[in-house]
């Protein structure tokens, strides 16, 4: 498990993260989600290990994360950020054999692998393509390919990957399928954190959700459970109505406006 105690952060005498308490369970989907400037990517950059000088604990299997060398952490947790700027024209391949670099196994089982990534994220015809020539989408959907052979060979302890808005640049088609690949990943004794702004395609997917506001958990819970009219509001400054999916059994959000409803669909409390 990822144990956040007490995080607190402050830059520029601005408290940016006040107190946070967030905990990722191998084989489970947690998503975090809030307004803009709530501190979210600043906390995921904490449990990361890529961040000092804040206050609180974080704990990685029970260890300590900056008592972990890079290349011991490197096998336990992988992490996609916001942004990842390339200047050299690498291929597509060689991207994501990054994601192995630390490792020691052999060439045949790394290759395997890597395989097997290419195809869940839907880049392996890419392989032989210049990076830099690649869409954004399509360069997210290799960062990701990178990301998931870092950590997706089996082991006998819980390995962890850390997203930043993993679904920005995709269409929707995209957006599922990643998604949908990252719930898979938790099958295999990982534990994912996710940050989102799409609060409808989490609802499908996410096991835990915490929001953040002003640096500060304001809800946590299932989406069922924090997909209500008042917290929504509240955390997002934002009218918004909250319905159930007959299909689907799942909530969403529709902000308020003039449109019209099935009554099929009931509204909850």
């Amino acid at each position: 498990m990822i144990a956040a105690s007490n995080i607190s952060l402050t830059k520029n005498g601005r408290a940016i993260l006040n107190s946070v308490n967030v905990d990722v369970q191998p084989g489970s989907f947690t998503a975090m989600a809030g307004p803009n400037g709530a501190g979210k990517s600043s906390f995921l950059k904490i449990i990361s290990n890529e961040t000092q000088g804040y206050r609180g604990s974080v704990l990685l299997n029970g260890k300590a994360i900056n008592n972990y060398t890079a290349i011991a952490l490197a096998k336990v947790r992988a992490v996609l950020p916001q942004n990842t700027h390339l200047q050299f024209p690498f291929s597509v391949q060689q991207v994501v054999e990054m994601g192995r670099q630390y490792s020691g196994r052999s060439k045949n089982i790394n290759g395997t692998l890597l395989e097997e990534v290419m195809d869940l994220t839907g880049t392996h015809n890419l392989r032989e393509r210049n990076y830099l020539t690649l869409s954004g989408g399509e360069q997210q959907r290799v960062q990701l390919a990178r990301v998931l052979a870092q950590v997706w060979e089996e082991q006998d302890f819980p390995r962890y990957i850390l997203l930043d808005e993993p679904t920005s640049s995709l269409d929707i088609a995209r957006q599922q399928l990643i998604f949908g690949l990252v719930k898979k990943a938790c099958a295999r004794n990982i534990g994912v954190l996710a940050i989102v702004h799409d609060l409808n395609q989490v609802s499908q997917f996410a096991d835990q959700l915490y929001l953040l506001k002003d640096g500060h958990i304001a809800a946590k819970g299932s989406p069922r459970e924090i997909f209500t009219k008042p917290i929504i509001e509240e955390t997002f400054c934002c009218k918004v109505n909250v319905y159930n999916d007959p299909c689907t059994n799942c909530p969403y959000i529709v902000p308020e406006n003039e449109f019209n409803i099935s009554s099929s669909i009931t509204v909850n409390s």
